[in-house]
């Protein structure tokens, strides 16, 4: 003869399936959020790389390739590496600066320009020479990004500092131009 279960386990089966589905849902919920709150994927890319003399010049594109997520720009700096230790700080145009939101699956283009001996940078020759024009001037520079940025879908985020490096940018001869950079 067959017996009938109690109500007593019964009722257990039903807590613990109901305990289940509950978690099943709270982790549904903090996936949602975590997704929709997650930092758009941005990047950086140099165009247009000259020199005159001692002046540096490039055009920096700030390309927000998320589908729905805006990016806001609070700070934007950049540095010219022409040796491991000579570098050259370069001035951004903040009155040009990028739109307060910039909105999903669009390109900014800042422009950018350095000019050495400006400030007192470590130098060494080699960095020196190729300014003065007596090195070869097919040297390639390396252009360190710095960002701080907020993301916003719905709600803003907290800010993010973005940094990206851009290796193999040649101001000479403009060989390798457009140079995309990578996360650091």
């Amino acid at each position: 003869m067959a017996t009938i279960p109690s109500p007593c386990s019964r009722c257990a089966k039903q807590y613990i399936l109901a305990a289940l589905l509950g978690v099943l849902v709270a982790i549904t919920f903090v996936a949602a959020i975590s997704v929709s709150l997650a930092p758009a994927h941005i990047s950086f890319s140099i165009a247009n790389a000259t020199t005159m003399h001692v002046k540096y010049q490039f055009t920096l594109i700030a390309k927000n390739n998320s589908t729905r997520t805006a990016v806001s720009y609070g700070s934007l700096s950049a540095q010219i590496w022409n040796s491991p230790t000579a570098w050259i700080p370069a001035e951004v145009n903040t009155t040009a600066m990028l739109p307060e939101w910039q909105p999903p699956r669009n390109a900014t283009n800042v422009a950018v320009w350095a000019e050495d001996g400006q400030y007192n940078e470590a130098a060494n020759a080699t960095a020196n020479a190729t300014v003065d024009g007596t090195a070869e001037q097919s040297t390639d520079c390396r252009v360190v990004v710095e960002a701080k940025v907020w993301f916003k879908y719905g709600l803003a985020t907290r800010p993010y500092t973005v940094t990206a490096s851009c290796l193999h940018v040649n101001f000479f001869n403009g060989t390798g131009v457009p140079v995309v950079c990578g996360s650091s």
